[in-house]
């Protein structure tokens, strides 16, 4: 971590990230009780007043938006002349980390995704606040699924910073052409710019690829999205339609606002209703039993009887199988299964990881990624994971350089320590021990000892009083032996698990039923039960 120990009121306690434009910090401000994200701009040339300044009012001018799908900002400043500026602290993931997942996002969410960032920069646009410089890094998914746009007023810097040669600086996939033209930018080259991010998210690929910086430039400025290459959903043709107005290389041709893509997204969904109605009574007349089985499908989905809505879209199936209200009301409700078992295996993963169990909590993770790799909870578990796992390691690494401290090895203690940082930077203690440790000798060349000094005679050791003799304390009582049905309870309970872990749901059931019988108060057993009672 740098020598830096806060910012403001704000006091570090850990770095979250690091890129070419700065570095982000987690901090704390103990006196209103607060969490925020610090981001220094290290890039940021220490004489560039103008644009430092024009960060500064920009960055407030967002913090002032107070809009849900706007992070807000807490505080400015600058540390020995490079700006900073520090957030709300938004948990869960960017979707830099959702793209570098790999995990396939269906289209239904990242149009919600898309339906966010249209309010948010709307909201912002009216206020007179321009981002700029829009890439996945900046918009932040929240375990909830809101959306979160961060780093409003970074464009100021670009232009001041360097990079090597053929080094590609992150944003560009997603700047807009007339940005880098030269030509002054507007609200359009926001729009531009969410567009390349959501046409990333649908595709798992850029919308304006290239190896170099060169060729990037070249295909933002001269060429056009592939839109034949995107996934065929239940929104196609129109989505498509939209996201190629949101991309079009002139902004005379693009969106002219926010406003205007939000508008388009919500007719898109109104023309696509009548195709993917429910069985909310707009289906279509059909025969009566056809009828009837939609009707007590829509009761127990109401009811939450949600088993009972399951086996009746499957008996409307047995009578058409392409029928489209009923497939389209399975596919919902099997999604609300999926979303309250990742719930539940999300919350079981973390209190495998409290207590200690790291390699069971990773198992269960594992499986949510199977069930939902696209869901916001098991990415923020996933992360959640990866820095405990970090955190472990550096703190097995810090014992061992305590170990070696103790021993008098000094130099081994000080390797250990730096392996700790180079795990976790930010590791208080680590830091501690380093600052502790004396700085190694410098060799010198070896003196000859002087003679040695004949020792003094000893003085006459006084002989002790005699002490009394020490009463002794009764043995503690024996423990009382273990209850061998709690104990089986707990292996059937971790018999299940596997079991579950590996797919085999019925055999997780009956092993989780005979650990309860044994034991009805089994903590891990009526975790892993009421999971399975989701499944159905």
């Amino acid at each position: 971590m740098e020598k830096t120990k806060s910012f403001g009121p704000f006091e570090v306690r850990g770095e979250v990230g690091r890129g070419a434009g700065g570095v982000v910090y987690v901090a704390f401000d103990p006196a209103l009780d607060r969490t925020a994200a610090v981001k220094l701009y290290t890039s940021a040339p220490k004489d560039a007043t103008a644009a430092i300044g024009r960060l500064r009012r920009d960055a407030q001018a967002a913090g002032a938006l107070g809009h849900p799908n706007i992070a807000a900002v807490l505080g400015v400043g600058d540390q020995d002349g490079q700006p900073w500026v520090a957030t709300e602290y938004v948990p869960g993931v960017s979707l830099a980390q959702v793209l570098r997942s790999h995990a396939p996002m269906p289209v239904e969410r990242v149009l919600d995704v898309w339906r966010q960032l249209c309010e948010g920069l709307a909201h912002a646009h009216r206020e007179g606040v321009l981002h700029l410089d829009l890439k996945p890094a900046d918009v932040r998914l929240t375990p909830a699924g809101e959306v979160k746009v961060v780093d409003f007023g970074s464009w100021h810097l670009k232009a001041l910073e360097h990079h090597g040669p053929g080094a590609t600086e992150e944003g560009l996939h997603y700047r807009a052409p007339e940005i880098l033209a030269g030509r002054r930018p507007d609200r359009r080259a926001d729009v531009f710019s969410a567009g390349a991010i959501v046409y990333e998210l649908i595709s798992y690929r850029k919308a304006f690829p290239g190896d170099s910086t060169t060729d990037i430039i070249r295909n933002l400025t001269r060429g056009e999205p592939d839109l034949a290459c995107l996934p065929r959903t239940a929104f196609t043709p129109g989505f498509e339609r939209v996201l190629g107005l949101s991309l079009a290389r002139s902004p005379a041709e693009r969106h002219a606002s926010f406003e205007d893509v939000h508008a388009d997204l919500v007719q898109l969904v109104k023309q696509i209703v009548p195709r993917l109605r429910t069985t909310s009574g707009e289906a279509a007349e059909g025969p009566p039993e056809r009828e009837e089985l939609l009707a007590a499908v829509t009761r127990a989905r109401a009811e939450d009887r949600l088993e009972d809505a399951m086996e009746g879209c499957r008996k409307v199936l047995e009578l058409d199988k392409d029928d489209e209200a009923a497939r389209r009301a399975m596919s919902e409700i099997e999604s609300v299964l999926v979303d309250r078992e990742v719930d539940a295996l999300a919350g079981m993963a973390l209190a495998y990881a409290a207590d200690g169990e790291f390699a069971l909590a990773t198992g269960i993770a594992e499986k949510v990624e199977r069930l939902a790799p696209w869901s916001p909870r098991y990415l923020q578990l996933q992360v959640y994971l990866d820095e405990e796992g970090a955190r472990r390691k550096a703190d097995g690494l810090v014992a061992t350089a305590r170990e070696h401290l103790a021993a008098g090895r000094d130099q081994e203690a000080r390797a250990a320590a730096r392996d700790a940082l180079a795990v976790m930077p930010g590791h208080n203690v680590a830091h501690k021990l380093l600052r502790e440790l004396p700085e190694p000798a410098p060799e010198r060349a070896a003196k000859p000892e002087p003679a040695p000094r004949p020792a003094p005679a000893p003085a006459p050791t006084p002989t002790p009083a005699p002490k009394p003799a020490p009463v002794s304390a009764p043995p503690p009582a024996p423990a009382p032996p273990p209850d061998p049905r709690i104990a089986e309870a707990v292996a059937l309970s971790a018999a299940a698990l596997e079991h579950f872990l590996k797919d085999d749901h019925d055999r997780a059931r009956k092993t989780v039923e005979r650990a309860l019988t044994l034991d009805p108060t089994n903590r891990r057993a009526l975790e892993l039960q009421k999971i399975l009672r989701v499944l159905g």
